[in-house]
């Protein structure tokens, strides 16, 4: 495949026990799209047997009209390198991440793809819409309000401090142009926790035009309140260091595409070409 217009990308993390079924969807999702897509896989040196299951799947999914395509990280780099590395591999005009465990349907990644066909640069999938809806497992009822109330205080703490105007800045669903990815994510430099509120602080830096869309939100799993608590925390300070970094003029330096690809993490590709007409 030369080109492809819709590149969908998954950032994979001890995903082996629900991955075939994410690859399946997605894989159905993309072939319906009458463009040319693929699908991009890129496994954050998973202690699981993950990598050995994308192997398994690019041989079961290749023939089809979707580009499978997947990459193995040497070393564990979290969830913003991958999604970065998949970004500046990706080939499409539309590039969209998503969480592996799909968290959010895919079918909502249509939102996307209509908000950038729009003229949007950056377009994010927002739990705040007024058209996103909620749907709650029941053993999760119990933590529906009090989980609500700290997410709408810490999104409101990222609006003051990083980005005023944006109401969901972790929802794991988001989308750029080409030209947009290849400036904007040379420039970022958190690997974890808080890449997206970065990734959005630096698009707003360079005037990107930014499109909050709605979404299917499954509260499904529960983390732990020592984790939350911690997670915060640590976001929290990353907020600072954006702030500092960019009063620095850190963001306005760009890193050649070249030398993030050829980072010593960087490990080895796996690609099943489409069936050819």
């Amino acid at each position: 495949m030369t080109q492809a217009s819709v590149s969908l990308i998954l950032p994979v993390y001890r995903s082996a026990h629900f991955l075939e079924d994410s690859v399946r969807r997605c894989m159905d999702w993309l072939d319906a799209l009458p463009e040319e897509t693929e699908l991009l896989l890129v496994d954050d040196a998973s202690p699981d047997q993950s990598w050995d299951l994308i192997k398994e799947l690019a041989q079961r999914f290749g023939g089809r009209k979707t580009d499978f395509r997947a990459f193995k990280n040497n070393e564990n780099r979290g969830k913003g390198f991958s999604v970065r590395r998949g970004m500046l591999l990706a080939r499409g005009d539309f590039r969209i991440f998503t969480d592996a465990d799909l968290t959010y349907p895919v079918e909502d990644a249509a939102n996307l793809l209509e908000a950038l066909r729009g003229g949007a640069d950056v377009a994010i999938g927002s739990r705040m819409h007024k058209k996103s809806r909620y749907i709650v497992a029941p053993d999760f009822l119990r933590y529906i309000y009090t989980r609500h109330l700290f997410g709408r205080i810490f999104n409101l703490l990222v609006r003051i401090l990083v980005v005023p105007g944006i109401y969901d800045t972790q929802a794991g669903l988001k989308g750029v142009r080409r030209e947009v990815a290849d400036d904007l994510f040379p420039r970022g430099r958190l690997q974890r926790f808080s890449f997206d509120v970065e990734i959005l602080f630096v698009a707003r830096l360079l005037g990107c035009r930014i499109q909050q869309c709605p979404l299917h939100f499954y509260y499904r799993k529960e983390p732990t309140t020592v984790h939350f608590v911690r997670d915060s925390f640590r976001m929290f300070l990353d907020m600072l260091r954006i702030r500092w970094r960019s009063f620095r003029g850190r963001y306005r330096v760009v890193t050649p595409p070249s030398a993030i690809l050829e980072d010593p993490a960087c490990g080895p590709e796996l690609s099943q070409s489409p069936q050819s007409d």
